[in-house]
């Protein structure tokens, strides 16, 4: 192989590392993105008071950076992996349990206290995932699509 061949393989090789570790966007980036929705729906739905002032979405945006800094690629894609599973079984008690095991089993023993703050931030109160099952039921139970309208 020339030299020059074993340079182009060597930039696509790099360039294919490079692709695949793209960087995420920054805490500050997201909390500028998530600002920005939250207006314009504001502006599509004037009546609403959507409480902008507050910035209710800080500690999500917060969460999922801590998450980002965290946790190694492959890692953290197991444990979105989870959470769409468990979004896709629209938050059934069965999943929520299968989340949290799950959860453990993937961070309890090299990343403790992800889990701890994983613990904290979305098991703490499972009543909620109770109330959005239910909320889901119903919603499947009148014909309209998770999260549409009706």
């Amino acid at each position: 192989m020339s030299a020059s061949t074993t340079n182009d393989a060597a930039n696509v090789s790099s360039s294919s590392a490079a692709d695949s570790e793209q960087k995420l966007p920054s805490r500050e980036e997201q909390l500028a993105a998530m600002t920005a929705r939250v207006e314009e729906l504001q502006k599509q739905n004037p009546s609403a008071d959507l409480k902008i002032e507050q910035k209710w979405w800080a500690p999500s945006v917060d969460f999922g950076s801590f998450l980002q800094d965290a946790l190694p690629q492959e890692i953290s894609a197991q444990f979105n992996a989870i959470f769409a599973k468990l979004i896709q079984d629209k938050f059934a008690p069965e999943a929520v349990a299968e989340a949290r095991k799950q959860s453990r089993e993937l961070l309890q023993a090299e990343y403790p206290e992800v889990l701890e703050r994983v613990e904290e931030t979305v098991f703490k109160n499972e009543g909620q995932f109770a109330e959005l099952y239910r909320h889901l039921q119903g919603v499947d139970s009148i014909g309209c699509a998770a999260g549409g309208n009706c």
